[in-house]
C-alpha cells in the first residue's frame, strides 16, 4: 500500500471526528459553519484517499480495491448526500 493512502484517510476521519464533535458542541451560528467546513473537508479527504487509493495501487487484491470504492461511495454518500436509512 502505498503510503500516503492511511495518511490521508487517518487525516480526514481525524478532521471529520473533529466537525462533528465540535459542532456537537457549538453555541452560536458561527461555529456550526466552522465545524460544518472542518466536517466536510474531512469527508472530502477521506473520499478522495480511498478512490485515489483504490484506482492507484494496484498491489492490492481486487477485493480490497473494491471495499475501497464501496467504503468511500458509502462515506460521501451518507455524510455529503444526506441519505438516510
Amino acid at each position: 500500500m502505498k503510503s500516503w493512502i492511511p495518511g490521508l484517510v487517518g487525516l480526514g476521519i481525524l478532521l471529520l471526528f473533529i466537525g462533528v464533535i465540535y459542532g456537537v458542541y457549538a453555541d452560536d451560528q458561527d461555529a456550526k459553519d466552522t465545524a460544518s467546513a472542518v466536517e466536510d473537508i474531512g469527508v472530502f479527504l477521506t473520499g478522495i484517499g480511498l478512490v485515489m487509493g483504490a484506482l492507484i495501487d494496484t498491489e492490492e487484491d481486487n477485493y480490497v480495491r473494491f471495499g475501497m470504492l464501496l467504503a468511500a461511495a458509502l462515506i460521501i454518500g451518507f455524510l455529503w448526500g444526506g441519505v438516510t436509512l
